[in-house]
């Protein structure tokens, strides 16, 4: 991954995480995120948490990742039953927390939307 990307994805995580734990005066400082960062976020987060590598995420993996958050940014819905989260259906999970987060289906998360994650 080059160098501006590698920027770009930790911009986006720190974003979320910045909107997830940030109280509301500051959340509303901060402008809105499309599903291309929204799920740039989710990527470079599971590629964090994955410390294994096996593109699927244990639930020691998911939870040790998100430490002491409590945000539903980050959910997995484990489809097959196996006890993984792989990275297809975090992915696929991804969409439906979009969709649940934007409450007003502008196709953005607004501040707000963010925080109602926690």
């Amino acid at each position: 991954m080059g160098v501006t990307k590698i920027r770009a994805a930790a911009w986006v995580v720190a974003w979320c995480a910045a909107l997830a734990g940030a109280p509301q005066a500051t959340a509303q400082s901060f402008a809105s995120m499309s599903m291309v960062d929204f799920e740039a976020a989710r990527d470079s987060f599971f590629q964090q948490a994955d410390h294994d590598g096996d593109y699927a995420l244990s639930s020691e993996e998911q939870l040790d990742a998100m430490g002491a958050s409590n945000s539903n940014l980050f959910e997995c819905t484990d489809t097959d039953g196996d006890g993984l989260c792989s990275y297809s259906e975090f992915l696929d999970s991804g969409e439906s927390v979009f969709d649940h987060l934007d409450v007003n289906h502008d196709g953005r998360l607004s501040p707000n939307e963010v925080q109602s994650a926690q």
